[in-house]
């Protein structure tokens, strides 16, 4: 309920946790949020129950009664009845501005995900290409689909499915042939076309390979990026996310246009990409970018660097040999390369977050943080591994050493089909024991921000919040979790989700916590979802977000 105060409230006390000058009365607050749940992730005080808002900043956080105090006649009053209040929730790692296509995730039957693909292709005639993304690797016989299965759905024009990690595509024989891609074309650098036994291509490629295709594809408008752009602000509002970390180059005038309009409404770190022996002008652009946007609501200032690609496909670099066979994986860089890179951007300032995901790609990432640090004499920069899904035991350490964040995934540890019958076969018993090592990490003492990398897995973080504390399907499958000693604690998750995000970002004096002074940036839920049973936490819903003090969302009466 939200009612707009009659009456001056009188000072019920001098609360150290309001915003005033020399002993003055403090100006009363905009609005004031009272009779809830809060956890406010400060360690002196974790708990409150209101909190009051001036301008985008928190001007208290603590009692009714000393929140009340900041009520005056034209403050918005908003009851929040038991509500469960926590900061804004942070994904740091996801792929933000996503065009809806074909959606194939969590789709488990081959005739189901044709079925699909064939049922946008009538509905769009007119699109000279049907383009999607989401298949899984266990929805497939092997673990791969075939062009044949594509043309089966779509044969009168080219076809091009995107797996659901975005490390292998799926091409329909017009794709290939509009790509040139034959038995006698190459394996470009970095990338696999995967080929049948007599060496003709299966319509698979993998990593690099898919660019053959998407070279081919239409790039879509810029109306269309803005529509897509505001369709992925109004659903990330909804989960109840106030900031972003994308992982990959955003198209700049289109949030740039946003933004001007007012309506972005989450606030954006973005990165570069992580560039081996640039030209001057190429470094000249990345600083005024970093000079031009920094923040709250736009920000440059990290370098996106990719290692390897992911253990499904067998392209995530392993020290050992896949258990199902298939050899190591493979580097994108050579170590002197890295290293060399590493030390030059460090030099100047940048953080770096390296997608690293098989255990030798975690330890080349740590050996050009380590190597950057020690030419440079440099400390401070939080470079970041990402995803570090499969670590060796003494590799975590390293992490606390270097000053490194571990910037995971929480939804990664997901135990579906895909992650039990192919991820889980491919590790083997001793790595997979050590995948998606929340636990770790935390015992460490590794800054860990959670991320959904979406459009991998959904930005929904209540989905990512049950899936690290129970390792567990919201079906409850497997009982007991997978590898559950990897499971963390509700607050933890949550912490990984807020405080985590905004020290990854090096933005926690202005965010992360609900403490005064701070962006008026938080969430409320229905549900306290620090609190047992864990089903709880798939309970909640999402009653309203609120960044810079102001509503992006609020939920159906």
């Amino acid at each position: 309920m939200v009612f707009r105060s009659r009456l001056w409230w009188l000072v019920l006390t001098a609360s150290a946790f309001t915003v005033g000058g020399s002993g003055a009365e403090p100006p009363p607050a905009d609005r004031v949020f009272v009779g809830g749940r809060i956890w406010t992730g400060e360690p002196g005080r974790p708990r409150a129950e209101a909190l009051a808002v001036r301008g985008d900043r928190l001007a208290a956080v603590g009692t009714d009664a000393e929140v009340r105090a900041l009520v005056g006649p034209a403050t918005e009053v908003v009851l929040l009845r038991g509500a469960f209040v926590a900061p804004g929730f942070n994904d740091a790692h996801l792929h933000f501005l996503v065009v809806p296509t074909v959606e194939l995730d969590q789709v488990w039957e081959v005739a189901l995900i044709q079925r699909r693909i064939r049922e946008y292709a009538a509905a769009n005639p007119a699109s000279p290409w049907v383009t999607g993304r989401g298949w899984f690797y266990g929805a497939f016989p092997g673990g791969l689909p075939d062009k044949a299965l594509l043309d089966a759905a779509v044969a009168d024009r080219p076809a091009f499915m995107t797996g659901y990690d975005g490390h292998t595509g799926w091409a329909n024989s017009k794709a290939l042939a509009l790509a040139g891609i034959t038995r006698d074309t190459p394996d470009p650098r970095d990338g696999v076309i995967v080929r049948d036994a007599f060496g003709e291509p299966t319509g698979v490629l993998k990593e690099a390979a898919m660019g053959l295709v998407r070279k081919q594809i239409p790039r879509p408008t810029d109306d269309e990026l803005y529509r897509a752009l505001k369709l992925r602000l109004d659903q990330a509002a909804s989960y109840g996310l106030t900031s972003i970390q994308n992982a990959s180059s955003i198209e700049l005038p289109v949030y740039e246009r946003v933004m001007n309009e007012g309506g972005l409404k989450v606030r954006v770190t973005a990165a570069l990409p992580f560039q081996k022996d640039p030209t001057a002008e190429e470094v000249a652009r990345y600083e005024e970018l970093r000079r031009r946007h920094r923040g709250p609501l736009l920000r440059f200032g990290i370098l996106k660097g990719m290692l390897d690609g992911v253990v499904e496909s067998k392209t995530a670099a392993m020290f050992d040999e896949y258990t199902t066979g298939g050899g190591h994986g493979h580097l994108n860089w050579s170590d002197e390369d890295l290293k060399a890179a590493a030390a030059f951007w460090d030099a100047r300032g940048w953080q770096i977050q390296l997608h690293a995901i098989g255990d030798r790609a975690i330890d080349q990432a740590l050996s050009a943080i380590e190597h950057a640090a020690k030419v440079n004499g440099t400390s401070g920069r939080r470079h970041r591994v990402e995803h570090v899904e499969a670590p060796r035991a003494a590799d975590v350490a390293r992490f606390v050493k270097a000053g490194a964040i571990a910037s995971t995934q929480a939804l990664f540890a997901n135990p579906d089909k895909n992650t039990l019958e192919v991820y889980a076969a491919n590790l083997g018993p001793d790595r997979s024991s050590r995948a998606m090592a929340f636990r770790m990490f935390d015992a460490a003492g590794v800054p860990q921000p959670f991320g959904s990398d979406w459009p991998v897995f959904p930005m929904e973080v209540r989905l990512g919040l049950y899936a690290a504390v129970t390792r567990t399907t919201p079906e409850g499958v497997p009982p007991g979790g997978w590898e559950p000693h990897l499971t963390v604690s509700a607050e933890a998750a949550l912490r990984h989700f807020t405080v985590d995000g905004a020290y990854a970002s090096f933005e926690e004096d202005i965010k992360g916590t609900l403490a005064v002074g701070k962006l008026a940036d938080f969430v409320v839920l229905s549900e306290d979802v620090t609190q047992p049973p864990a089903r709880r936490i798939l309970d909640a819903k999402v009653l309203r977000t609120v960044m810079g003090g102001k509503d992006t969302f609020r939920a159906a009466p």
